[in-house]
């Protein structure tokens, strides 16, 4: 195991925040860069690490030919700080992602269906001008029969 690995390893049985302080480096977010939200086991750079660490660390095995197969030592999420200690310590870099751009709209249906109803709203608005005449001319229609309904009794 590495000095970096043992010193990470420390750490990480300390807690998460005196696994930053023990190495006293920025956030993982301005090493990284762009890629500091990426899943960090997709990363080849990540992958390449992995494989160069202690197997019985990082990888489950076999406790004996065809038995059982044993857990790693450290839990995922113990092995993901040490992947991230070992960055903000300069051990390896991530690789920059590339957002491709989608093939379909993907968002919220308000927003996908907003330019289809403001032609909708724009259309209705268009006739609200008929429709508030017509209202007012049947009103005053039938105000008028009211009026003529009541006006000998």
């Amino acid at each position: 195991m590495s000095a970096l690995a043992r010193s990470c390893w420390r750490g990480v049985t300390a807690g998460v925040g005196a696994a930053a302080r023990t190495l006293g480096g920025p956030s993982l977010a301005s090493c990284a860069g762009p890629a500091a939200g990426m899943a960090l086991w997709r990363s080849a750079a990540v992958r390449a690490w992995v494989e160069k660490q202690p197997r019985k660390l990082y990888q489950r095995e076999p406790w004996r030919v065809g038995g059982p197969v044993m857990a790693p030592r450290l839990s995922r999420r113990k092995q993901s700080l040490n992947i991230k200690n070992a960055i903000r310590a300069g051990e390896f870099k991530l690789e920059p992602t590339v957002m491709s751009e989608l093939p379909y709209f993907k968002g919220h249906m308000r927003q996908r269906n907003r330019p289809m109803r403001l032609a909708l709203v724009a259309a209705k608005m268009a006739e609200m001008p008929k429709l508030i005449a017509e209202y007012r001319r049947a009103k005053k229609a039938a105000h008028a029969k009211k009026q003529a309904e009541n006006r000998f009794k």
